[in-house]
């Protein structure tokens, strides 16, 4: 192969992706498949660089590598050396990971893990042995910069190719904010419903009414849950090879093999064919036994080979619907007439999920309110995979269920279980069994009517739309419940076979991690095992032993979970033919059980890759005893452990009085000035001032001190205070304190969404120096920084203004 600064240079990706034709056959014959008598070197060099993008007609600043969006696809072949250079020419520190590659711990790319990042103007060159083949990507794992364009893909090919085609082509699926990515994590850690409201996913109690599940709303509210979505950020635009809309050459009766790589963000993604089933042949780079589908979820950061057929002519589309409804990116192959793909029918986020018991609603910690608490984990009661939670596997209707009662065997290999129920797919038939059919969902057979979320395949549709619930819902005309129906089916895990047996030697050791995925919506702070990156320890793993990881989603969430340098089989049904991966799906209120052989020696990175999950904490690293990392990597190791602090404020500028509050913020600690001042049917101005530092336990309890100053009645008091918060049933906030005056307050507080835009909010308090205050007011959302507010205060009377978010 000899030496390559970057091939297929001619090619324009953010067009029409990478594609390997009939006319290159004998090109591609002798770059790919030329004398394997010796292993060659395939060089590329990449710089990454700080540039203006227009995806949307507006211009921002992004991340670019080699001048693009995403970066070259990087050819090699079973093998090969691959030696890469990278310039990093922001101002920043960079970092290129190479996504599901066998290799050296110390070039697999996650900066204070393997090495150190690539510092403003210097160059790091990156070489390793090709020991695979198959559909892999690479992308920054510095910050946020993956959200901003530094992502590409890889393609290797093996010694013997089994499935050949017409046509071969790339397909990076992304999504895009012309947001500051940083300015998205500060929004989600404030706790906006911004991002609800531009999608269309706003959940309300008008919205509940209207489609006949106002019990299903006030279910939710008394389980302590808040508000069900299924993705965090509302996009833009979504993309394929960084266009929302490409096309491909293909002829009539053409067999063209896509090579699908989910490199988003955050996005799962819906795959579709207008022109008939997918052949699914890979997962994750690796052959599987082939088989068909009509529509799959591919989770973040998987890899997906399938096959199509052009059925006759025309365009035929190929489409990437995102998993919350909100857009799609289409790839349209072949050319002349277009034939679109279905749409897929928006989920149905008022369905509560499982039964009602007095356990669950006055469970003491979150864990337990969803019915996975930790007693019950650490004695083996959710083990198995499939669904779990709610009142014992009754979170889910139509799912099967394993009994807790049967705890797995420690230290076999080759387990036989059930196929992975918490993943549907369009063959398993599972609609919504036993639940109330929602009036509002209107589904009709295998081509539901298009949904106003998927009048265009833009992101944010409703940011401007101030109908009373154009932002709920309830405003789609089709919805059914995720994961439930053929027609929003979940990965299709069940069904990924493996071409030959993957189970191990019985007589090896096996660890077993227990790990529980936990999280925080409201304040955005995401665990493994109720911790946070920067709080656990590592993960310690023997060499030569079978690692086995069992994870118990205890969020409403999907979890991707990657493990860094390794492969690990997917307990999934398929007995020794486990398929193998590199990423999982964990899916809500599930557990899925992973195993791999310990023998890359190193330590790797393990975590959920939506992006701001991880760096909301969902990360560990694994480490294998006798293990030590370089100097160089030894030395800045703790900078990967720094807790990141975000602050925001707000301040409500009323007619009749003033409030608001400065918050600096981490994962466990927050310290916040507040204040209340007014004037208005008191004779002199009455003011309070708070200064307070709060420390987290968990998403129900928090425990506060600080100092209270309150000027009334031309007196002044100055006194500390300690207490704590805790959330009660229907998501009533309590508050209460003692002071060093000797007398103590309770708070409470409830917020009402009567639609995505407007809220009810109640708060009442009892002090025993001043005694009984409330107040009553209406917010309505204009955008995200700025709500309309009417009031009503005890003391203060009626008045009206804006609320500033900032």
């Amino acid at each position: 192969m000899g030496k390559v600064k970057e091939k297929y240079p001619g090619m324009d990706l953010m067009t029409v992706g990478i594609g390997i034709t009939k006319s290159a056959t004998l090109f591609v014959a002798c770059l790919f498949f030329g004398s394997l008598a010796q292993a060659e070197v395939a060089e590329y060099e990449l710089t990454i660089a700080r540039e203006e993008v227009n995806f949307t007609g507006k211009r921002v600043e992004g991340m670019t590598i080699n001048g693009r969006i995403p970066g070259p696809t990087l050819f090699f072949k079973e093998g090969d050396t691959a030696r890469i250079t990278v310039r990093n020419h922001m101002n920043v520190d960079t970092s290129l990971h190479w996504h599901g590659i066998l290799l050296p711990p110390d070039m697999d790319g996650a900066p204070y893990i393997s090495f150190p990042p690539i510092e403003p103007g210097s160059t790091f060159i990156y070489e390793f042995p090709i020991r695979q083949s198959g559909t892999y990507w690479y992308h920054s794992h510095t910050g946020l910069q993956e959200q901003r364009g530094v992502y590409g893909s890889i393609v290797i090919a093996p010694r013997h190719e089994h499935h050949q085609t017409d046509r071969d082509y790339v397909v990076v699926l992304s999504d895009w904010t012309d947001e500051d990515p940083h300015e998205v994590l500060r929004a989600l850690k404030r706790g906006s419903e911004w991002y609800a409201i531009q999608k269309g996913s706003g959940q309300s109690i008008l919205g509940a009414a209207r489609m006949g599940m106002l019990g299903h709303y006030f279910k939710r509210e008394l389980q302590r849950m808040p508000a069900m979505d299924i993705a965090d950020v509302a996009y833009d635009l979504f993309l394929a090879n960084g266009r929302p809309h490409i096309t491909l050459d293909a002829d009539p009766g053409e067999t063209v093999r896509l090579r699908v790589i989910d490199g988003s963000a955050t996005t799962y993604f819906y795959l579709d064919f207008a022109g008939g089933p997918m052949k699914i042949i890979s997962a994750d780079g690796l052959n599987v036994v082939p088989f068909e589908e009509n529509r799959f979820l591919i989770a973040v950061a998987e890899t997906y080979d399938v096959i199509i057929t052009v059925p006759g002519p025309g365009a035929y589309e190929f489409r990437a619907t995102a998993h919350d409804g909100s857009g799609f990116a289409s790839v349209w192959i072949g050319s002349g007439k277009k034939h679109p793909a279905r749409d897929v029918p928006g989920p149905n986020l008022y369905q509560s999920m499982g039964g009602l018991n007095m356990k669950n609603i006055f469970a003491v910690t979150p864990a337990g309110a969803m019915g996975m608490p930790d007693r019950e984990v650490e004695e083996g009661g959710f083990d198995h995979p499939g669904m779990s939670g709610m009142d014992h596997g009754h979170g889910m209707p139509g799912m099967e269920h394993h009994s807790g009662d049967s705890k797995m065997k420690t230290g076999t290999t080759g387990m036989d279980h059930q196929p992975h129920s918490g993943h549907a797919t369009d063959k398993t038939g599972m609609m919504e069994k036993h639940q109330k059919t929602p009036k509002k969902t209107m589904a009709h057979g295998d081509h539901p009517m298009e949904t106003s979320q998927q009048a265009d395949g833009k992101g944010k549709k409703y940011g401007y739309n101030f109908k009373p619930l154009a932002t709920d819902v309830s405003a789609s005309r089709d919805l059914v419940n995720d994961g439930m129906s053929p027609l929003r089916p979940w990965s299709p895990y069940a069904r990924l076979r493996a071409v030959r047996p993957t189970a191990f030697d019985k007589k090896k050791p096996v660890r077993e991690i227990r790990l529980t995925l936990d999280g925080d919506m409201e304040r955005y702070v995401w665990f493994f095992n109720n911790k946070p990156l920067s709080e656990s320890d590592d993960i310690l793993i023997r060499e030569g032993e079978i690692a086995r990881f069992i994870m118990i989603n205890r969020t409403m969430m999907h979890h991707p979970i990657h493990l860094h340098g390794h492969f690990f089989r997917v307990i999934n049904g398929q007995k020794d033919f486990a398929p193998l991966k590199h990423t999982v799906d964990v899916a809500p209120m599930s557990t899925t059980v992973i195993e791999f052989n310990a023998n890359e020696f190193g330590d790797w990175f393990f975590h959920c890759h939506l992006l701001y999950h991880m760096k909301s904490g969902m990360a560990r690293v694994i480490h294998y005893e006798n293990y030590s990392p370089g100097p160089d990597v030894a030395a800045v190791r703790p900078e990967l452990y720094r807790e990141s602090w975000y602050a925001w404020g707000q301040a409500d500028i009323l007619s009749h009085m003033t409030e608001g509050s400065l918050v600096l913020s981490n994962t466990r600690n927050t310290l916040s000035a507040g204040w209340e001042v007014g004037w208005q049917e008191v004779e002199d101005t009455e003011w309070e001032a708070t200064l307070m530092w709060d420390r987290y336990i968990n998403r129900f309890f928090t425990l506060f001190a600080g100092v209270d100053v309150l000027h009334e009645d031309d007196a002044e008091e100055t006194r500390a205070v300690f207490g704590l918060s805790y959330l009660l049933p229907f998501n009533l906030e309590s508050r209460a304190w003692v002071d060093t005056d000797g007398g103590a307050r309770i708070e409470f507080e409830k917020e009402f969404h009567l639609t995505p835009r407007l809220s009810l909010i109640g708060e009442a308090e009892y002090d025993t120096h001043t005694k009984w205050e409330g107040k009553g007011s209406l917010h309505y959302t204009i955008n995200k920084n700025v709500s309309l507010v009417a009031q009503w205060h005890s003391h203060f009377g009626w008045g009206g203004g804006l609320q500033i978010r900032f």
